[in-house]
């Protein structure tokens, strides 16, 4: 008798530090799922001669209060993006008050990095279906 289940896809998670719009994007996406998931993390220190990068510390009132691991660190926002690019996002800054910036970069690097986001779901569901 031979066994005719598939096997389980084993789930991939990716972390990238994007220095130039500064924020860390934490990719979780298990094949044939139908989606990927997102999330964002503001950049509070860069990277440096070799030095870990560095995230607001979770619930944190206080501007800096950096931490060097993501599990201590504020998510800046979360969603997820599907086979067929619908995509679904949640702005946890703004729940923490509002969204502030100085200047238009600081502005437009929030649509840069979900596009960053859609563009890897849709490149990592290319071969799906």
């Amino acid at each position: 008798m031979t066994d005719k289940t598939k096997p389980t896809p084993t789930p991939v998670q990716t972390i990238t530090h994007d220095v130039d719009i500064g924020f860390t994007i934490v990719c979780d996406y298990t094949p044939k799922s139908c989606f990927v998931e997102f999330k964002v993390y503001d950049l509070e220190g860069l990277p440096v001669d070799g030095s870990p990068p560095m995230w607001h510390k979770k619930g944190s009132g206080s501007y800096p209060d950096p931490v060097e691991s993501l599990d201590e660190a504020d998510v800046f926002l979360h969603g997820s993006v599907k086979w067929d690019g619908c995509s679904n996002w949640s702005i946890d800054e703004n729940d923490r008050g509002m969204l502030h910036g100085c200047s238009r970069a600081d502005l437009t690097r929030i649509g840069e990095v979900m596009g960053k986001c859609w563009d890897t779901a849709q490149e990592l569901m290319k071969d799906d279906f």
